[in-house]
This record gives structure tokens, C-alpha cells and sequence, in this order.
């Protein structure tokens, strides 16, 4: 009987030490990740775990893939920034808005069917250097984020389109299918270019519920067209703690030390999580949407103190460990708030492929010295043109949630009025990754 369990046991899958402490001597288990788990649970009764142990055992699959989620959040993070602190060069004074979770995952897609150097510079502009199992990681995200689609108005699509004459190797196609659900497409550039590009714009329309049309601008592709990458994303967030809307007032919005635009701005008292960077003299603040998956963070400066939009500090010392510390939330204490935050909407479509280049891709997207060979045994295979379209609006919207006390409250009121520009995140709470960021310069 002994030796019946010891195989049954091991034929589940991997190791699993932190139950294998329990059994009667003799007994090895060799369990990670089990096909099922009842079956398990029933062979470790009989081996004699008590149910408690079974539980440490159910507990050590979640845990287990922290350590890769981290690591995953802390690439994404480092990327995101990255990528931003570029978009600020080419734009220094107007509004930036991207979604780094959604270039990060189509970006990590290609990465599957690449190889060589394209394949090193992709994971190494994504930070993926340390990180276990991308593509699962990837698929985790996806499926919390997309969860929240019935808490908000909340679409990310990813899509990576492929010309059919590629004719995909079998095992890129067996090892994207399920962590990549839907997020790759075959179409026909070459032989039907105006009906295929008819066809993308009316499918990111029909996904995005109507926010994007004509998704593809004007000579964006072409009958030469091998791969295209199109990230389609919009947020309009409803506030745990809804804005009164006859607080709302128009008011001038700093965009300099001298000019200003006009801002309807909204006003609400309440508690909120608040902390002071003094290295860049700014406040933190941040704001949880409806149920509390999503926050948005705000860093802003105390005040306009450059000759620009008052960022050029932030935008200076911000790195992935800059943004860690001002983000942490032992540096922030809950606070009763005066609120003053503008009413706004930033839509942008930016092109990253020269900021992706910058920061490393060189061969993406040069069909010369790109090698995708593993995705398709066809040459000169290149990701002709990354589209990125995102749009978000903040209004007063949201719930009449009861406060509960915390406890670090401060008793005196704090001000955080954002009449100047501020850098704002949205971040998903479950796995802490970076939804959107951008900046807000000029109503």
C-alpha cells in the first residue's frame, strides 16, 4: 500500500517539499503542480497529512508564484518607466498618456517567435532578465485585469497581426494559444490590404465598445506588411468615494509660472492615503476606484518651480527605484484630505517605435537583421509598425462608500490641490502593475 501511494503520489508531477515534511517515512512526494488536486488531497489523507497540512500544501501553489509575479511587476515597472521618461523628451510640455501592461504583453507575444539578438533585445528592453515564465505571468495579469470590465469601463486589447503568407510554425502556435488567448491574429496584408485594414478598424471599434475608430491611420500599413502590433486601451474610473458635482468649479489650472487655462475642477473632504517626497518636494496621494482594485496615484509638486511645467524634477530623478520609494506604502499614512483635482480626458495615439529603438530594439524593426524564425521559417520578417491608442477621463463619478478609520490617521487636515501639472499612475492593486501612466500638463 505504502509503495502504491509513494507512486501514485510521484506520478502527480514535481516536487512539493513543504508537505512531504508530513508524511510517515518512506513517502516522497514529488507534486508542484497538480492535474488534480482532489485526487491529491485524497492520497495525502491516506498517507496520513492531516487537513491542515493539506491547506499549507494548497497555500505554497499561490505563494509560489509570487516570487515570478514580482519579478514580472518589477520589469513592467522599469519598462514603463523607461519608456515614459522618452515620451517626456519628445514632448516635454503637452500631455502623455500610455499603457505600458499593454505593450509590455504584446511585446512579450513576439518575443515567443524570436530569436537570436531579437529575441536578447526584447528581453532585455522589458527587463526580462530575471523572470520565470513570461507568458504565464502575462496570461495572470490579463485575466485579473480583465475581470474588472464589470467594475468599470475598462478595455486593454492587445493584438499582434500576422500576415498569413508566414505560415506559423505549429509550436509558436501551441505555446501562444493559451497564454495569449485572442491576441494573435492571421490576416491578409498582402493580397486584400484595404479589406483587411477595414477589418482591424471595425474590430478594435466593435472591442473598445465604440471609443476608437479607424484605429489605423493613414499609410500605417501596406501590402509588405509582415507583423503589426495594435494596442487599443480606455478607463473610466469610477471613484470609491464619489466628488459632489455641485462642488465642481471652474478655476485656473497652472500650466507654467505665468500662464494659465481654465479647469473645471472638482473638490471632495475625505481620507486618503497621503506622503510627502522631499527630495523632489512633492506630495503622493492616492485615490482607489470603486471596490479598490484600481488606485490612481498622484505625484505632484508642491509647486511650479522650473521654467517649464513644473515636472522637469520628476521627470529627472525618476528611475524603477525612484518610483518604488515614492510609491511604497510605508512612506504614505492615511490623512483627512482637502481634494482639488481637475475634470479631465487625455486621449492619445503615439507612435513608440522610435522610443522602442531608443531604448534598444534595433532589429524589431528592420527586416534585415530581425530573426523571428521562431514564429515562421519565411525571411525578412519584421514588426512593421506598433499602434498605441489610449484614452482616459476622470470625472466625479463613483460610490458613497462608508470610511473606515486607520491607524495612522492624522488629525489635521492636508490640501492637495493639483492647479499645476502632475504625474499620475494607474496601477492594478492585486499585482501592483502599471495599468496606465502619463502626465497631465494643460487641460
Amino acid at each position: 500500500m505504502a509503495g502504491f501511494l509513494m507512486l501514485a503520489i510521484v506520478a502527480e508531477h514535481r516536487e512539493m517539499p513543504c508537505a512531504s515534511k508530513h508524511l510517515p517515512r518512506g513517502f516522497s512526494i514529488l507534486v508542484s503542480c497538480p492535474k488534480n488536486h482532489c485526487f491529491t488531497e485524497f492520497l495525502l489523507l491516506l498517507a496520513g497529512c492531516s487537513w491542515v497540512h493539506i491547506l499549507h500544501w494548497k497555500l505554497s501553489f499561490v505563494l509560489g508564484s509570487r516570487p515570478r509575479m514580482d519579478a514580472l511587476r518589477l520589469a513592467n515597472s522599469a519598462f514603463a518607466v523607461e519608456l515614459f521618461k522618452q515620451l517626456c523628451e519628445k514632448e516635454p510640455a503637452g500631455n502623455i498618456l500610455f499603457s505600458p501592461i499593454c505593450l509590455s504583453t504584446s511585446l512579450s507575444l513576439a518575443q515567443v517567435g524570436a530569436k537570436g539578438d531579437t529575441a536578447n533585445e526584447i528581453g532585455q528592453v522589458l527587463h526580462f532578465e530575471n523572470v520565470k515564465d513570461v507568458p504565464f505571468g502575462f496570461q495572470t495579469i490579463t485575466s485579473d485585469v480583465n475581470k474588472l470590465s464589470s467594475f468599470y469601463s475598462l478595455k486593454l486589447i492587445k493584438r499582434l497581426y500576422i500576415d498569413k503568407s508566414l505560415n506559423l510554425s505549429t509550436e509558436f502556435i501551441s505555446s501562444t494559444k493559451r497564454p495569449y488567448a485572442n491576441e494573435l491574429e492571421t490576416v491578409d496584408f498582402k493580397d486584400k490590404l484595404e479589406e483587411t485594414k477595414g477589418q482591424i478598424n471595425s474590430s478594435i471599434k466593435e472591442l473598445t465598445d465604440g471609443h476608437f475608430e479607424d484605429i489605423l491611420p493613414e499609410n500605417s500599413i501596406s501590402d509588405q506588411t509582415k507583423i503589426l502590433v495594435v494596442n487599443a486601451a480606455y478607463f473610466v474610473g469610477k471613484w470609491m468615494k464619489k466628488f459632489p458635482e455641485s462642488e465642481t468649479k471652474e478655476c485656473p489650472f497652472r500650466i507654467n509660472k505665468t500662464d494659465t487655462k481654465p479647469v473645471q475642477m472638482m473638490n471632495l473632504e475625505a481620507t486618503f492615503c497621503l506622503g510627502n517626497i522631499d527630495d523632489i518636494n512633492c506630495k503622493i496621494i492616492e485615490l482607489p476606484f470603486q471596490n479598490k482594485h484600481l488606485s490612481m496615484l498622484i505625484v505632484l509638486p508642491k509647486d511650479v518651480e522650473d521654467e517649464s511645467t513644473g515636472l522637469e524634477k520628476i521627470e529627472k530623478q525618476l528611475n524603477p527605484e525612484t518610483l518604488l520609494q515614492w510609491t511604497n506604502p510605508s512612506t504614505m499614512a492615511n490623512a483627512k484630505v482637502k481634494l482639488s483635482l481637475p475634470k479631465f480626458k487625455v486621449e492619445k495615439m503615439i507612435d513608440p517605435k522610435a522610443s522602442l529603438e531608443s531604448l534598444g530594439l534595433k532589429s524589431l524593426f528592420n527586416e534585415s537583421t530581425s530573426d523571428f524564425s521562431g514564429m515562421s521559417e519565411t525571411k525578412g520578417v519584421s514588426v512593421s509598425n506598433v499602434i498605441h491608442r489610449v484614452c482616459l477621463e476622470i470625472t466625479e463619478d463613483g460610490g458613497d462608500s462608508i470610511e473606515v478609520p486607520g491607524s495612522r490617521i492624522l488629525q489635521h487636515k492636508d490640501e492637495f490641490k493639483a492647479d499645476h501639472p502632475f504625474l499620475f499612475i494607474v496601477r492594478h492593486n492585486k499585482t501592483r502593475n502599471i495599468v496606465f501612466l502619463g502626465k497631465f500638463s494643460s487641460p
